[in-house]
């Protein structure tokens, strides 16, 4: 490797440069360079080359490298270092290097090779955040990066079948440039797309960039549900609260977003783990409006116990509270004979109008809190996460506290 390549990646292919926000489905430019192949041949008439990485667009600029067949069939990932840091040996003998320039924002797009679902992430892809399939980087390439592999290895063998000393140079800047227009495009062309929800991982801190709200984290395969509960929903919840309510409108709210929730998760379980068809059929379909059968399904089907370190008080609460929510999306909030008889509260009559408070509905949220987490706990002892990424994030995080 070129030491002016070696000191362009010597940040590694992972760190992230800022963040950026963007509109859905936008077209996102390649951030340029040039890759440069150096091109000699020894006084015995054997051919060889260095590459070279250059860019000075201002953007966001990452690299990553695989390994591929001369033919531009990618096998391999390398783990590039810093400055006089060997790779690691490729899976065949004559490999070529391929390199990767990020787009604009430093990030790079993805294909599940088993769902073809689309994402982004910071460029260190484990794990299919659609369907959970584990790979490495080079199984996750997108389609239009499949192809300027084919086209980064015949410009290689070309420059090195020519007999030609000297540079030869793919013009990222070409495709850069070539972003967002209605022109005919580079033959290296490539770029990238802007997803729905852009989170970064709390366990990893790996960046995200998914169709649709929940899914794995591509870095460490921690789901992102449980932090979009906690930091989004119920956070939002908890300020209509303090603004004043209506209560019972925060209630039902937050018992419809943890059944979301639990039925998330439940898909997951229904997709991943071999079960017979009766059982599989019966949790994919389950609204989980009852906590007792809820609880019930969830601990006897994965051994997952959702009221785990709860209270008695605070379980037979939130009983009530699930059967409320029932009151109030579907009888305009009046207590039924089958509300009192279910739920045992004998604190109201037929007809009469429930009510809550601030003081309940916020003791509902810290409880749907704590189930969330049992749950979400519960589904990574069955689905570890990916333990190196997670360690060296702890890492990274005691670092920066010093």
């Amino acid at each position: 490797m070129s030491p002016q390549l070696a000191e362009f990646l010597k940040d590694g292919p992972g760190r992230d440069r800022g963040m950026h926000t963007e509109s859905e489905f936008k077209e996102i430019g390649h951030s340029g360079g040039q890759v440069i192949f150096h091109v000699t041949t020894s006084p015995d008439g054997g051919r060889s080359y260095q590459v070279t990485y250059r860019g000075d667009r201002p953007v966001p600029t990452v690299i990553f490298a695989i390994y591929a067949l001369l033919q531009g069939i990618p096998v391999g990932s390398i783990q590039l270092g810093g400055i006089g840091q060997p790779w690691n040996d490729p899976p065949f003998p004559d490999c070529v290097p391929v390199f990767y320039g990020s787009d604009s924002h430093g990030k790079f797009g993805h294909h599940c090779p088993q769902c073809r679902g689309y994402w982004r992430s910071n460029g260190s892809p484990s794990v299919c955040p659609y369907c959970a399939a584990w790979g490495e980087r080079h199984d996750f390439l997108s389609d239009a990066q499949r192809v300027y592999a084919q086209q980064y290895c015949k410009v290689l063998s070309d420059a090195l079948r020519s007999g030609e000393d000297g540079e030869h140079v793919i013009d990222m800047d070409a495709v850069a440039d070539a972003a967002g227009k209605n022109i005919e495009k580079p033959p290296f062309y490539y770029a990238e797309e802007s997803q729905q929800n852009k989170f970064t991982c709390g366990a990893c801190g790996e960046f995200n960039d998914i169709l649709g709200r929940f899914g794995y984290c591509s870095a460490c395969g921690t789901r992102n549900d449980l932090r979009e509960f906690e930091d989004k929903t119920v956070v939002d919840i908890r300020r209509r609260i303090n603004a004043g309510g209506p209560y019972e409108a925060c209630v039902r709210d937050a018992v419809s977003a943890f059944d979301s929730l639990v039925g998330s998760y439940a898909r997951q379980f229904a997709q991943r783990i071999p079960m017979r068809s009766g059982r599989k059929a019966r949790i994919e379909k389950m609204r989980f409006h009852n906590l007792e059968t809820t609880a019930s399904e969830i601990k006897a089907a994965f051994d997952i116990d959702l009221c785990e370190g709860m209270k008695a008080d605070e379980v037979s609460f939130a009983k009530r509270m699930f059967y409320r929510r029932h009151v109030y999306e579907h009888r305009g909030g009046e207590a039924d004979e089958k509300y009192i008889a279910e739920s045992g509260d004998k604190t109201v009559r037929p007809k009469q109008t429930l009510h809550e408070t601030q003081e309940s509905a916020h003791q509902l949220a810290d409880i749907v809190v704590k189930m969330a987490r049992n749950l979400h706990d519960g589904f990574h002892e069955i689905f570890p996460p990916e333990a190196e990424s997670i360690r060296r994030f702890e890492e990274r995080k005691k670092r920066a506290r010093r």
